[in-house]
């Protein structure tokens, strides 16, 4: 998503601070090019694809189906509901922390969105020069971090689809550990991530793989990871049936294994998006984690060089993974 690809309808500013009575809500104005606009946008772009991201569907007669029915618009009712709740846990849940709250309704593309970001406080010095002349620091402990920093929690809601995308952060609320944006604010069930889902599919795949494959399983899969590469970069999107024809086409109690470990993992029957992130992820590199947890990040191409690894399964199954030349990789 690029910021040419968003247009802003409003956005209101908020304070979460236990020392205030209620939330202060402002709505501003923003431009692309002001510096307050572009520290949006920049948020808005930057965790629209983020393959961490927990997923989510909701309907009219759930919760927040309901909650954004009610009022005027969709985006007053939620803005009132969601910074009142926030500084009513906040009060009694530290692990919540205080900041600054933005909330956004836009266009992405074609389709609606309800944006919310926190961005916790950061402590910092300030420098003043003083009436004497003096130069001096003071402590100020509510800077608002850049927008380049990690923000730990927010959510897209789209108003199309009815699909919301929320930040993969827990913390202790009345002494339960949750999701609050997910659990306590919408009210929603939460899925697997894009990563999670598609790290999901490959741990099926290769297992599936040692289970059927014998003594071919090394190089199986190492062919599968550039198969999955391949469909991913081809298609923009994976599925169970796609997997399962495309990668296990000449081997049928492979497949059934196979189907039968998406029914014991619970992978998604429908097909999944795969967003450019998570492309480039599958088609640059892959992890090798040695005995010892060392990891080590290796060009998918030199996987399939005999020049540069050797595979051996043993006779439990377990892929041993030689280094032949390990200059390749430095």
């Amino acid at each position: 998503m690029r910021a040419s690809d968003i247009l802003v309808k409003r956005c209101v500013f908020c304070v979460f601070d236990i020392n205030l009575p209620y939330v202060n809500l402002t709505e501003v104005a923003l431009g692309m090019d002001d510096q307050q606009g572009k520290f949006v946008y920049q948020l808005m772009t930057k965790y629209y694809d983020d393959i961490n991201a927990k997923k989510a569907e909701f309907t009219d007669e759930d919760f927040l189906g309901e909650l954004l029915a009610k009022g005027e618009n969709p985006f007053e009712s939620f803005v009132t509901f969601a910074a009142d709740e926030i500084h009513h846990m906040m009060i009694n849940n530290p692990e919540i922390q205080q900041g600054s709250g933005i909330f956004i309704w836009a266009v992405m593309g074609e389709e609606e969105h309800i944006m919310f970001f926190k961005l916790n406080y950061q402590a910092g010095f300030i420098c003043q020069l003083a009436e004497d002349g003096l130069v001096n620091w003071k402590r100020n402990t509510k800077i608002i971090p850049a927008a380049s920093k990690k923000c730990t929690e927010y959510l897209y809601i789209n108003l199309a689809s009815n699909k919301v995308k929320i930040s993969d952060f827990n913390c202790y609320v009345d002494s339960e550990k949750c999701n609050y944006l997910a659990d306590k604010i919408c009210k929603l069930q939460q899925q697997r991530s894009e990563k999670e889902t598609v790290e999901s599919i490959t741990t099926a795949i290769e297992e599936t793989i040692q289970e059927t494959y014998e003594e071919k399983a090394p190089e199986k899969i190492l062919e599968s990871r550039q198969m999955i590469a391949n469909l991913v970069a081809e298609k923009g999107e994976i599925s169970n049936d796609i997997v399962r024809n495309a990668i296990f086409a000449d081997n049928e109690e492979a497949q059934d294994r196979y189907t039968e470990k998406t029914v014991e993992e619970r992978l998604p029957k429908e097909t999944v998006y795969v967003s450019n992130k998570m492309e480039k992820r599958l088609a640059r590199k892959q992890k090798i984690v040695t005995d010892s947890g060392i990891e080590i990040l290796v060009p998918l191409e030199y996987l399939r060089d005999p020049n540069i690894f050797e595979y051996v399964q043993d006779e439990t199954g377990k892929i041993c993974i030689m280094i032949k030349d390990a200059g390749q990789l430095v």
